[in-house]
């Protein structure tokens, strides 16, 4: 691991990919939290937060929803009912994908963006490192961000103002993960990507 702080993180970004993984999301928000995992070669992934399931394969997204965002889903009735009965969801990419965080390409290793943007990064621990993000507004983010023995990203933090927190985790590198297709049995196709604003993921 580089000793000099922006260097060691540069080199845990540069890792990031090369290995499939688990990761999560915690924050103020559990309806929008999650865990995942990701299959480096193929990139396909599945996050399981309270409410869904979302599995990316190829270009098409896979989702199971329950609860509060199966009652807020604007689908016909025939096709709340089938993922009532457990079935899911097939839709293209939505649109404007690339301004995503969670349907973006480059997720889940675009999680650690905040730790290579943060500025004044200064090593806390043996492989803690804290820094500060610009937002919008003139607000700034209080950065922490945790590597492994290997430089590896294994935690990123983000606290605001009031002390509000995020924290993406990667855990468990080089795992097997085989994100497959749902049975067809089990699916049922929609066209409208927009079906999955309903999630509320960024």
């Amino acid at each position: 691991m580089p000793s000099e702080p922006a260097a060691a993180l540069a080199a845990a970004k540069a890792s990031l990919g090369r290995e499939s993984a688990r990761f999560a999301q915690v924050s103020v928000n559990d309806r929008i939290d999650y865990t995942g995992v990701v299959d480096a070669a193929t990139r396909n992934w599945e996050i399981v937060g309270k409410e869904f399931v979302v599995r990316r394969v190829g270009q098409v997204v896979y989702t199971r929803v329950s609860g509060s965002i199966l009652a807020e889903m604007p689908a016909p009735p025939e096709t709340t009912d089938r993922l009532a009965a457990g079935g899911w969801l097939r839709t293209p990419l939505p649109v404007g994908h690339e301004y995503s965080v969670v349907f973006n390409d480059a997720f889940p290793w675009n999680l650690a963006n905040p730790a290579s943007r943060a500025t004044g990064v200064r090593r806390v621990g043996d492989r803690a490192f804290a820094g500060t993000l610009a937002v919008k507004e003139g607000g700034k983010l209080r950065v922490r961000v945790d590597l492994d023995d290997r430089g590896r990203f294994t935690g990123i933090g983000l606290s605001d103002a009031a002390n509000r927190k995020t924290t993406f985790t990667f855990a468990h590198f080089g795992l097997r993960a085989d994100i497959a297709v749902p049975p067809p049995a089990d699916v049922v196709e929609a066209d409208s990507p927009f079906l999955l604003s309903v999630l509320g993921l960024t």
